[in-house]
């Protein structure tokens, strides 16, 4: 018995992912993880919320040392964070 049309698992679940409209959700999920990684298990400890709309992180922080530090780098950290998800998805940063 000979297979035909055969694909790859994950050219099937990214089909799944854009037919169901699941993209958001998944970038949404791989940018919050992206976030501890990048500011350091400080500024992940000191991150008490964190909210994804239309382009812009908003993130709350409740030192204000390290709020102070992530401002100087906001430009930084928007950098790696889109490097990490490969593409643009964070266009400003909203520290509070």
């Amino acid at each position: 018995m000979k297979r035909e049309n055969t694909r790859l698992i994950t050219a099937i679940i990214d089909e799944f992912i854009k037919e169901e409209h699941l993209e958001e959700g998944l970038n949404r999920t791989r940018l919050f993880r992206a976030w501890d990684l990048v500011v350091g298990e400080n500024g992940a400890r000191a991150t008490t919320g964190k909210f994804y709309r239309d382009g812009v992180l908003y993130c709350s922080i409740n030192s204000s040392i390290m709020r102070t530090q992530m401002y100087y780098n906001k430009e930084n950290i928007v950098a790696q964070l889109n490097r990490m998800l490969n593409g643009t998805v964070v266009n400003k940063l909203i520290l509070k």
